[in-house]
């Protein structure tokens, strides 16, 4: 019987790490890097898909003042460069900002950041979808 109970717990918990398994290298891919979301970002932002999403993001974006609305402008002096990495999950109603990286790391930067994420906005031609963003 001991055995029976040994072999049935073995298998358990050879399901349970082959199930885990798979979570966690997608857990490990959807984190970028500043660097590697700007190169999928370079390899399509001069296709038409790309340019049509962007202009309609960034009416959505206007149209709510997104980038205004939290006073992130006037927390640190210079530019903060933005990538916002936009995903659709699980054949939701809308794709969401899973994830914003930025060239650096101030007061400015964390405030957009804050004020991006997990922003809910229109399915994207593909994914992921790395939306580039100069605050100056």
């Amino acid at each position: 019987m001991a055995t029976t109970i040994s072999r049935s717990l073995c298998t358990e918990i050879t399901l349970g790490l082959t199930l885990l398994l798979p979570i966690s290298v997608f857990a490990d891919e959807a984190s970028l890097t500043y660097k590697s979301a700007k190169a999928i970002w370079a390899g399509k932002m001069n296709t038409a898909d790309y340019q049509s999403y962007v202009s309609e993001f960034t009416q959505f974006n206007n149209h709510f003042g997104l980038d205004t609305k939290n006073g992130c402008y006037a927390l640190s002096p210079g530019p903060v460069n933005l990538m916002l990495v936009i995903t659709h999950r699980d054949r939701a109603e809308f794709a969401v900002v899973e994830q914003v990286v930025s060239d650096v790391d101030n007061a400015k930067s964390q405030c957009f950041k804050k004020t991006y994420f997990r922003i809910r906005t229109k399915i994207p031609p593909f994914e992921p979808f790395v939306l580039q963003m100069s605050m100056s």
